[in-house]
């Protein structure tokens, strides 16, 4: 029995591993909930002296001092708001500004401790879970520097360490990574599941399919999604 099991679970992961649809999901927004987590620790912050919060480091300092200057909390959709702003080349408020700032000062920090503590996004097993019973399964991130790629593979490791994923890419161009992997010349379908409009246009000028994750990390996003790849 226990045999039979084993060759059982071993034609089930061939044939997915065959399959000719390759589905790609991207992390921040998707399956990691990015901006709750950076709205509680600017939030943690802005509670705190800039001296006491990045002792040594006069950017952060000044970051973070410009930012209680002209906010007093932040909340999740303002980040979300910033960044379809920041993505369609519109103008941004002083208040807007401050805090794209200080997220980058966070994001940038040497030791990569906010990409360990970033939390699960909403679904996000239930969409891998999903994704899996009907094709190949990757990851396709976005990196902010060196150290963010290195602690996003640690994450993953922590949180969905026995997913198979296919491959783990990290690329702020998402067109160029599908062309890198052949699949769109071989004639097989990549989609791509993404909260960013910018990220989405990448992939479908390089001949991919996507389904567009948004609100991101939000239940009707998950709901949205689950049902595009039912219909896959």
């Amino acid at each position: 029995m226990k045999l039979l099991l084993e060759n059982w679970r071993k034609y089930l992961k061939e044939g997915t591993e065959n399959s000719s649809l390759h589905i790609f999901f991207d992390m921040d927004g998707v399956l990691v909930d990015l901006v709750t987590t950076l709205a509680n620790k600017m939030n943690e912050n802005l509670a705190l002296e800039p001296d006491e919060v990045h002792a040594g480091n006069k950017k952060g300092i000044k970051t973070l001092r410009k930012l209680k200057a002209l906010v007093t909390e932040v909340t999740p959709q303002q980040l979300e708001d910033i960044t379809i702003k920041k993505d369609a080349g519109e103008e941004r408020t002083p208040e807007e500004r401050a805090i794209n700032n200080y997220v980058y000062v966070l994001l940038g920090d040497k030791t990569g401790q906010i990409w360990l503590d970033m939390e699960v996004a909403t679904g996000a097993q239930e969409m891998i879970d999903a994704a899996k019973e009907r094709g190949n399964i990757y990851v396709l991130s976005s990196p902010v520097g060196p150290i963010s790629v290195e602690k996003k593979k640690e994450w993953l490791d922590q949180h969905f360490g026995g997913e198979p994923f296919v491959d783990k890419i990290f690329s702020s161009e998402k067109g160029e990574a599908l062309a890198a992997t052949g699949i769109v010349d071989k004639g097989e379908t990549a989609i791509l599941i993404d909260d960013r409009l910018k990220y989405i246009e990448q992939f479908e000028a390089a001949g991919g399919q996507t389904i567009h994750h948004y609100p991101s990390a939000t239940p009707e996003a998950v709901s949205n999604t689950l049902a595009a790849l039912g219909e896959l």
